[in-house]
């Protein structure tokens, strides 16, 4: 769905897009109907708690679903690629010769935890070179004098030697400098950073955000950050999402979002940040858990935990629509 506060053609829209589980026990609706559009050199944050479908959306888009269990049901994820075609990501064979063309050159991940990323077995020069080489017709030397060069972009301090250590001997940041570094080795259009900062200190959270901003200029990358962190978000997204049990409940402009949450859903969370500053303010919990996807759920998922709940929201599910420009939340508060 191409949002109205982004009237050009987007890079990449997600459309009615459902990703189930099925499992002995039930079928776990992880995604259940998303509508995202991403602009063009643009950062659009995904926000909400765990287990509310950031992850498996991104994993969706790249197709990296295990199937069994895992199943795209519905929806569209169109890509419009650098030659001006488009193609739909979703009715590709996720194994096939043209995912496997995208999945790096075109649309590349950066994942949560680089030690379960990186093969502990291979000299960091020897991985980056290897996605080079692989969407690249280069040669081996042309290859690895790339990745010294994106290890130089990510200001990793003598790269012609890096490249030639295991990622056990690097420290966490530097082992995700390494991994946008080959995120960004075959220069791709989308960016998907899945938790990128969380096992980080603040001090290299806040480096690690800054060199992203820094090479989404040079790269002219667009980018989907996926956290829970909502300072993250603040500091580096241009457009917000925010989901709870496989839905957008809330989309809009960052700045929009942060100063008027429509969805109790979204205030919820802000109140529950601490802010700098306010040192007599009360931190605000979210009353009671996010429910198991594989629950029916009749009306707002959110209505049991919601403090303004009404009848009709366990009754109807309300629909997600535009209640301020640009501005949209699901929620009859505003209806």
């Amino acid at each position: 769905m191409t949002q109205s506060s982004q009237p050009e053609t987007p890079i990449l829209e997600i459309k009615n897009l459902k990703t189930y589980f099925f499992l002995e026990n039930g079928v776990v609706r992880a995604v259940n109907g998303v509508n995202l559009s991403l602009a063009h050199q643009s950062t659009l944050g995904i926000v909400g708690e765990s287990g509310c479908g950031k992850s498996i959306t991104a994993s969706s888009v790249m197709r990296l679903i295990k199937s069994p269990p895992g199943k795209i049901v519905e929806g569209e994820i169109i890509l419009h690629r650098k030659d001006g075609a488009s193609v739909d990501l979703a009715k590709l064979d996720a194994t096939g010769a043209q995912m496997r063309a995208i999945r790096g050159a075109e649309v590349a991940m950066i994942f949560q935890e680089p030690m379960t990323s990186l093969n502990p077995l291979h000299m960091i020069g020897d991985q980056i070179s290897e996605t080079i080489r692989l969407h690249h017709k280069s040669s081996k030397k042309e290859a690895m004098a790339r990745a010294e060069e994106m290890l130089r972009r990510v200001h990793i301090s003598a790269p012609e030697q890096r490249l030639y250590t295991y990622p056990h001997q690097l420290s966490g940041g530097m082992r995700q400098r390494v991994m946008i570094a080959m995120a960004l080795s075959c220069n791709p259009s989308v960016l998907i950073a899945d938790e990128p900062t969380t096992a980080l200190d603040v001090t290299v959270q806040a480096q690690i955000l800054d060199l992203m901003q820094e090479l989404q200029d040079d790269f002219k990358s667009s980018i989907i950050m996926i956290t829970h962190n909502l300072g993250v978000v603040s500091q580096i997204s241009e457009y917000v999402a925010v989901m709870y049990l496989g839905k957008v409940v809330e989309y809009g402009p960052t700045r929009a979002i942060f100063r008027h949450p429509l969805h109790p859903y979204t205030q919820g969370l802000l109140l529950s940040v601490p802010v700098l500053g306010r040192k007599k303010a009360k931190l605000v919990p979210i009353e009671g858990m996010v429910p198991h996807a594989s629950e029916v759920i009749r009306g707002c998922a959110f209505a049991a935990r919601c403090p303004h709940v009404m009848p009709i929201c366990r009754e109807q599910e309300p629909p997600l629509r535009d209640h301020e420009p640009g501005h949209q939340a699901a929620c009859w508060l505003h209806e």
